[in-house]
């Protein structure tokens, strides 16, 4: 189970790192998509030492501390999505990409700060 929660947290943290590839190749940062990738890839960090820790102590009794981390990283891998279309859509004026993201925003603070929430609380949970 946590090899599945290894590989998704991966994918999130590529998903950040790719909303910074077009600001880059363009040469011009949006401060405000810049923030969410630069929180979105701590945030990363910190539900990768849970993983790691949660591995390291051998932790699998705690289903409910397992629960809250896959939530939490589900819900970061929805900061992240919208992150990557933003930045897209920004940069490239890609229509498509402005309409999802818009769509999106409701979500993207709310969902960042309880991922981050969540994470907290399944890292005390599994120690």
């Amino acid at each position: 189970m946590l090899d599945l929660y290894q590989l998704s947290l991966t994918a999130v943290l590529v998903l950040h790192a790719l909303s910074l590839v077009p600001q880059w190749q363009h040469q011009y940062f949006n401060p405000r998509l810049l923030r969410v990738a630069m929180l979105g890839m701590m945030l990363g960090m910190g539900q990768g030492a849970v993983i790691v820790a949660a591995v390291e102590h051998a932790t699998f009794v705690h289903g409910g501390g397992i629960a809250m981390l896959g939530a939490a990283i589900m819900m970061h891998a929805w900061v992240a999505l919208q992150n990557l279309l933003a930045s897209y859509a920004f940069v490239n004026l890609h229509r498509p990409c402005a309409i999802m993201a818009y769509r999106m925003l409701w979500a993207q603070r709310p969902l960042g700060y309880l991922s981050a929430a969540l994470t907290m609380v399944a890292g005390f949970t599994l120690m």
